[in-house]
């Protein structure tokens, strides 16, 4: 009896050490300049997986900036994300 508990122990350990993770991202950046106006966009992803799950992070920023009376007005907005699946 106490054979078999090792063995279910060891059998388990061994499952659990066999997780591996692969990591994958990618980002865009778009650039825009009109004379008095500028926009830049940018957008990345990492996706992580495991044997168990994947994890997606995205984040979204856009930019928008114009001259006005001598002045630099600027606009940002930021947008996250993230998903998870099993």
């Amino acid at each position: 009896m106490k054979t078999l508990i090792l063995v279910s122990f060891i059998t388990a350990a061994t499952m659990f050490a066999q997780v591996s993770t692969q990591t994958d991202s990618s980002s865009t950046t778009v650039n825009r300049d009109h004379g008095k106006k500028s926009a830049t966009d940018s957008a990345s992803s990492t996706t992580t997986s495991t044997p168990y799950r994947s994890t997606t992070n995205s984040t979204k920023t856009a930019t928008r900036s114009k001259r006005k009376h001598g002045k630099v007005v600027s606009k940002s907005s930021t947008e996250d994300s993230s998903a998870t699946t099993r």
